[in-house]
């Protein structure tokens, strides 16, 4: 057999933090539906499957110094490239492993019991036999009471882009080469046929094709050949993941995208009907992927899903907080920035009691006199438009040693390349996302004595991203020159040290 089961292994993945794979986010999820999640303020075991480049599994180990981390992924250049940030970073609390699904089934990578299990962007992109070893993996190692977080291509929201993942992989079998050029040949077809005006792009061209064609358009080619030409490539409708899972005893709980955990009362009148005459609890979830044409899953099951009394779901909204993760000025919720509408008159006072720092679910709510529950909908907009997080109470003394060695090591490899794009909070358990020039800033807030020469900061600034290739670009447009870039870089940078730099300090991250 072929080591790599037809999955792309020419060239790594890229490098990404994924937030919904926090540990704190999957309980904080849990809790929410009512369901008893995992403490993440005590030690816990967590493992990733798939991890790429190890990037997300070493933020959540720097983050989470108290737990036990694994990353498992069947590429060694994924595991070397991990294993080095984590030494770089001094963290002893994860280990990644060089182990295939059909490995770690049979036992291999001397696992503990495990409270997490993760899989981002992994379960549809392999084939069947592969996702009958991570069902038995996940019999073999999870905790009863143990969470896990299974992402997907989904049905029926896929099925008018799915012949566009087709023609990519019929174009790579029909035209051998490296995977940049098969990348860049099948979008020159691509772009040939929506300019013929081929029938299948025009009878579809809204919805998930128009949003597939625009990532042909900006996407980097090694995250488009992970994305679109693997053999065993296939959209998943969630009954058939559901039924999959049952194997290892697991029940779906909810999403781990807050905002899809849909309240029927929010629909329209007729779906709402629909929806709630359905009693079946995978029928319930089908047809509301059907009312949404649900295109991607992020998906949390349970072993022995436990549903809380009232008493003890309300101790846990006592226990849930939230902070922002942007300034103030931009936690816009998606929205303009002018102030209007009904929306925005309810959730301004709370964004403003968060600019001075995070507060827990319970206080925000008493302060506005309203129901915890509406303080969870702001959550779940805020981390839909990664604009805040949210975090156990009482982990604000968290150590966080961990998560600064891991900062300044990221921060540093920002004077080479854009590669880690998220530095660690403590307090949050997970990771926020940090541009180019806020990691330079972050360096020099590291390793610079106070207060900083902000012009001297600009031109070295300048120089590192002279030096990574021109044209400058901070905007959309590159910029005209130097005196334009330097302008441009010293107003950012007075930006971040204004209001970004009082965020770290808010997360713990400085």
């Amino acid at each position: 057999m072929v080591w790599n089961d037809g999955y792309v292994v020419e060239e790594a993945y890229t490098s990404g933090f994924f937030r919904k794979q926090s540990p704190v986010h999957l309980s904080v999820a849990c809790a929410l539906a009512g369901f008893e999640p995992v403490d993440t303020r005590k030690p816990f075991t967590y493992l990733e499957l798939g991890s790429g480049k190890g990037f997300t599994a070493n933020v959540l180990a720097a983050a989470n110094p108290h737990a036990q981390f694994f990353a498992a992924d069947f590429m060694p250049g994924h595991i070397a490239t991990a294993g080095e940030l984590a030494q770089a970073a001094q963290l002893d609390n994860v280990t990644h492993l060089e182990k295939s699904f059909e490995q770690l089934a049979a036992g291999e990578g001397d696992l503990p019991p495990l409270d997490f299990i993760t899989l981002h962007g992994v379960y549809s992109w392999i084939n069947p036999e592969n996702r009958r070893h991570i069902v038995d993996l996940i019999a073999r190692r999870l905790k009863p009471g143990g969470i896990v977080y299974v992402s997907y291509n989904a049905l029926p929201g896929w099925s008018a882009a799915a012949p566009l993942q087709r023609l990519v992989l019929e174009h790579a079998r029909a035209v051998p080469g490296r995977l940049e050029a098969q990348v860049r040949d099948a979008k020159t077809l691509i772009d040939r046929l929506v300019q013929a005006k081929a029938g299948y792009f025009t009878a579809n061209e809204n919805g998930i094709l128009r949003s597939r064609l625009d990532s042909w358009a900006k996407d980097k080619p090694m995250y488009l050949a992970h994305e679109y030409m693997n053999q065993s490539w296939q959209a998943l409708y969630h009954a058939d993941v559901v039924r999959d899972f049952a194997a290892a005893k697991l029940d779906f709980a909810t999403s781990a995208e807050l905002c899809l955990n849909v309240d029927p009362q929010q629909l329209p009148v007729e779906q709402r009907r629909i929806v709630e005459a359905v009693d079946d609890p995978v029928l319930r979830e089908t047809v509301l992927d059907y009312l949404q044409n649900t295109a991607f899953r992020s998906d949390i099951f349970i072993r022995g899903a436990r549903r809380m009394a009232p008493v003890r779901r309300r101790t846990w909204w006592e226990q849930i907080g939230l902070a922002l993760t942007v300034p103030r000025r931009c936690a816009t919720l998606g929205q303009p920035a002018e102030p209007g509408g009904e929306g925005r008159a309810f959730a301004s006072p709370v964004l403003d009691v968060l600019e001075d720092g995070p507060r827990s679910v319970q206080e925000l709510a008493g302060r506005q006199g309203c129901d915890p529950a509406a303080i969870a909908n702001l959550m779940s907009l805020l981390v839909w438009h990664d604009q805040g997080a949210p975090f156990i109470v009482g982990t604000q003394a968290s150590p966080k040693a961990a998560s600064l060695r891991l900062n300044a090591v990221v921060a540093a490899q920002a004077v080479a390349d854009d590669n880690y794009q998220a530095l660690a909070s403590p307090l949050l358990g997970s990771g926020v996302s940090a541009s180019a020039l806020q990691r330079l800033v972050y360096h020099a807030l590291r390793g610079k004595p106070q207060p900083l020469d902000r012009q001297a900061l600009t031109h070295w600034i300048w120089q590192v991203l002279t030096d990574q290739g021109p044209p400058i670009v901070l905007a959309h447009e590159p910029l005209p020159g130097k005196e334009s870039e330097l302008e441009e870089i010293r107003r950012v940078v007075d930006g971040i040290l204004a209001m970004r730099a009082p965020i770290w300090h808010q997360l713990h991250m400085i």
